[in-house]
């Protein structure tokens, strides 16, 4: 829907070619009576039609033309908005998924770690502090499980929605895909740029056709007469309008002129917002590219190790119920920050793609 919006402003922007010259209405009178002398069946009839400034109808098109261009500018914009979208809403399923696979993972092993709890707590290794220690933390854990379903659910309906379809989509690849990524600095987004030039071209051609409307009108005229005793006089006049009261169109040209130099400006913002936007993300990536290196080359081995270890312990005896819970909390914090600095990652990587120049 949104690209067809952006189409169908494109169209209503080329149907303006139809109002380039606009030469005013025509004017037409019948004049019967006394008209040059005392016989009363004289008549005269006049077409009168001002072919207004030679100057505007150019400065109408190239707006026009500026128009078409920045309309077509804005669908480019937009289609790298719906694919950027699209991907986003498809990494976001990927995250959600992992999330929730995190905490299936978890559910499996605090059943077993209640049914542990339980038996020797019966045998009196444990009291029963540490037994409901075990207990909170199972509740926690199918808590934030039951929240990652909704989240599954969630992710399912934002894809689906992004690809604009009736029916529910899953995406076919669920692997916690990391995106490759080059540090070289790409170009700016060629039509973003192009949208904020058009913008300031736009009013400066409007500038343009008020400037030209002091440009006098030209107004042709025809005459046909019957004046007794000769008939079908014709007569052809060419003449000039020039309006006497020019402050009001010097008002709308000022006016018109301020617009200029503020989109002008405003142009020029933008472009270095973009600039520094895709600055901030470079440097964001590369924070977060250190943060994956981190958890790849380390942080995964050790909460693999960490948990492995407090499992080992625990069913040897050789740990407290206090040290457990806080062991395995720590090793499941790592791999649920691994997932959210995976999925942080992809999205910006995916908002440098859209905001640069490079193949999607």
């Amino acid at each position: 829907p949104r690209l067809r919006m952006a189409e169908a402003g494109i169209e209503r922007s080329r149907a303006e070619k139809g109002e380039i010259w606009d030469g005013g209405s025509t004017s037409v009178s019948y004049s019967w009576g006394q008209l040059n002398g005392p016989f009363r069946e004289d008549y005269e009839i006049s077409v009168e039609q001002s072919l207004g400034s030679p100057l505007t109808p150019f400065y109408k098109n190239a707006l026009v033309n500026t128009r078409i261009g920045m309309g077509e500018n804005y669908r480019d914009m937009v289609r790298k908005e719906v694919v950027a979208e699209v991907k986003r809403a498809w990494y976001y399923y990927q995250y959600a998924l992992h999330v929730k696979s995190l905490y299936d993972d978890q559910e499996e092993l605090t059943e077993k770690l209640l049914e542990s709890g339980r038996l020797r707590y019966e045998q009196g290794d444990i009291d029963m502090a540490q037994r409901n220690m075990i207990s909170a933390m199972a509740a926690e854990i199918h808590n934030r499980w039951l929240q990652a379903c909704e989240e599954v659910d969630l992710a399912l309906r934002r894809f689906t929605w992004a690809c604009y379809s009736d029916t529910g989509i899953v995406p076919a690849d669920t692997s916690l895909t990391v995106l490759p990524f080059s540090d070289v600095r790409l170009p700016l987004s060629q039509s973003h740029l192009d949208y904020f030039d058009a913008q300031a071209r736009e009013k400066k051609d409007l500038f343009k056709v008020e400037r030209s409307k002091f440009f006098p009108e030209i107004v042709l005229g025809y005459s046909n007469q019957k004046i007794y005793p000769d008939n079908n006089l014709n007569s052809w006049t060419v003449g000039i309008s020039v309006p006497i009261f020019f402050f009001p169109q010097q008002s709308r040209s000022r006016q018109a002129k301020a617009d200029m130099r503020m989109a002008e400006l405003e142009a020029e913002n933008n472009r270095r917002m973009l600039d520094n936007k895709v600055e901030e993300l470079y440097r964001q990536v590369a924070r977060q590219r250190r943060s994956l290196d981190y958890y790849e080359n380390a942080a995964l081995k050790e909460a693999e190790a960490l948990q492995n270890s407090a499992m080992i312990q625990f069913r040897q005896s050789a740990t407290d119920i206090t040290t457990l819970v806080q062991s395995l909390r720590t090793a499941w914090d790592i791999l649920e920050n691994y997932i959210s600095t995976v999925y942080g990652y992809n999205v910006s990587v995916l908002e440098i793609e859209l905001y640069t120049e490079q193949n999607q």
